[in-house]
């Protein structure tokens, strides 16, 4: 397994500081050489930011961005890309959640769809070989749902829209950057892969099973539901 690439990973955190440790041993497993590891935290009320930044002393490859409030995940990876592009430089940057349900077992999965040309690889439960582990019926109908609804409206061939473990090129992140998106949950995902596809720019899949959260709870709104339909049918009509 050898890749050239510089990589960094951006994990927003809120109140996950009993999975900081842990996710830093399992991504140090993977075994990528350079890689980075960027927390970008608001404030988390738990001692989050506190926890990375007693693991960076140890670790000089973990690094902390601390916000100073709750912004929405899409601008914390939003920050996340500004901030690794102007300190690390990297060639690769990979949006991974901090509640262990995303397994950074798959990084080199995602890089080798990146080395193989596409812009940017998405982790997906909705390829043969994907999956989700513990989810009540509801649960699956409303993510199966929802992709479809976003598959739909926008034109999007990529299986799992909402997929928040994904890795994108430099110039597919900096196409973000340059963009007006929504910020919050799942509709900054589904806009991104829009905002991609209006680029021209090409998304593979790569399966991966979605496991329960380890630690912590949480954060998924009926509000933040809500939202993302709404979301949706502005991008369909391009009111961002």
């Amino acid at each position: 397994m050898i890749f050239l690439l510089k990589v960094c990973v951006v994990v927003p955190t809120y109140n996950e500081r009993e999975n900081i440790s842990p996710l830093v041993e399992s991504v140090k497993s993977v075994g990528v050489e350079g890689l980075q590891l960027l927390f970008v935290d608001d404030s988390s009320p738990d001692g989050t930011s506190e926890e990375v930044a007693r693991v960076a002393s140890k670790e000089d490859w973990v690094r902390l961005l601390r916000r100073d409030r709750k912004k929405g995940i899409g601008s914390a990876y939003l920050d996340g890309f500004r901030e690794a592009i102007s300190s690390v430089s990297p060639d690769v940057l990979i949006e991974m959640d901090g509640d262990m349900q995303h397994p950074p077992s798959k990084i080199p999965e995602l890089l080798s769809e990146l080395e193989r040309g596409a812009d940017a690889a998405v982790a997906s439960r909705y390829v043969p070989g994907g999956g989700v582990s513990g989810w009540g019926f509801w649960r699956s109908v409303v993510s199966r749902g929802a992709n479809w609804y976003a598959r739909k409206l926008l034109g999007l061939k990529v299986r799992d829209c909402t997929s928040g473990f994904r890795a994108y090129t430099r110039r597919a992140a900096e196409s973000l950057l340059d963009s007006t998106l929504p910020t919050s949950g799942f509709a900054f995902q589904v806009a991104a892969l829009f905002q991609l596809k209006r680029q021209g720019m090409s998304v593979s899949e790569t399966p991966f099973v979605f496991e329960l959260r380890r630690a912590g709870r949480s954060k998924l709104s009926l509000a933040e539901g809500v939202e993302f339909f709404i979301a949706v049918l502005r991008l369909r009509f391009g009111l961002f």
